[in-house]
């Protein structure tokens, strides 16, 4: 991608290639986060509740033909498919429970959850006429540690991020983004204007990147999280 983060670790901590300022490196609380949180599950509950109609058509479907006595079309490899996504919408939708205080999914996580969050967070973005770059990309396991409340964290930067209103995304350019684990942590930076996103400090500790201008870098740890 043009001007992507190369091969190069992202830095948050000031040790290379970042540059922290006075008053944005705050770190958010649980209490602090409730309001992006509850922003993030209203952008995507409809997403959710859309795909998820469609699975139940599909297997109303799938049940007419069982009824009438015929096999699925497909040899069951599409039902297999609608199990595995519906398994997804499934954490997704204990995500914005827990925006709510409903705790639905514990210590539950999933070690490949980021990939059908950030599908969904798209799929939010493109309600708005916005988008992700590269989202059908390779993307890290998620640490343990985190669980679904770092997974949500996750969805609710690269959300903001990406509505971010500013003359650098007046155009509607996908959002540049870039996520990488260090430990039990994550690292995301995403390519925008901070001062276009709205109660920026609710979305947790950040730096901007000095090397990588229009860059900022979030830290995601499981000490920030409730």
């Amino acid at each position: 991608m043009a001007d992507a983060m190369d091969s190069k670790s992202i830095s948050c901590d000031g040790s290379r290639g970042s540059s922290p300022r006075p008053g944005t490196n705050a770190v958010a609380s649980s209490a602090t986060t409730e309001p992006e949180a509850a922003r993030f599950a209203a952008a995507l509950l409809p997403v959710l509740l859309h795909d998820l109609n469609n699975h139940t058509q599909y297997l109303s479907a799938l049940n007419a033909l069982a009824s009438a006595g015929d096999a699925a079309p497909d040899g069951g490899a599409g039902l297999a498919r609608t199990s595995r996504e519906i398994e997804d919408l499934g954490w997704l939708l204990g995500l914005c429970a827990g925006a709510g205080g409903a705790d639905w999914l514990g210590e539950r996580t999933e070690r490949r959850g980021l990939t059908p969050l950030v599908q969904h967070v798209r799929k939010a973005l493109r309600r708005l006429g916005r988008d992700l770059e590269r989202s059908d990309r390779d993307l890290p396991d998620l640490p343990a540690r985190l669980g679904w409340r770092g997974a949500r964290r996750v969805g609710e930067v690269l959300f903001a991020c990406g509505s971010a209103t500013t003359q650098a995304n007046e155009s509607a350019q996908p959002l540049e983004w870039e996520l990488e684990t260090h430990g039990d942590a994550l690292r995301l930076a995403c390519r925008v204007e901070a001062a276009g996103i709205p109660e920026l400090t609710l979305l947790g500790a950040w730096t901007s990147l000095e090397e990588r201008p229009g860059w900022i870098c979030f830290r995601i740890e499981p000490k920030d999280l409730a």
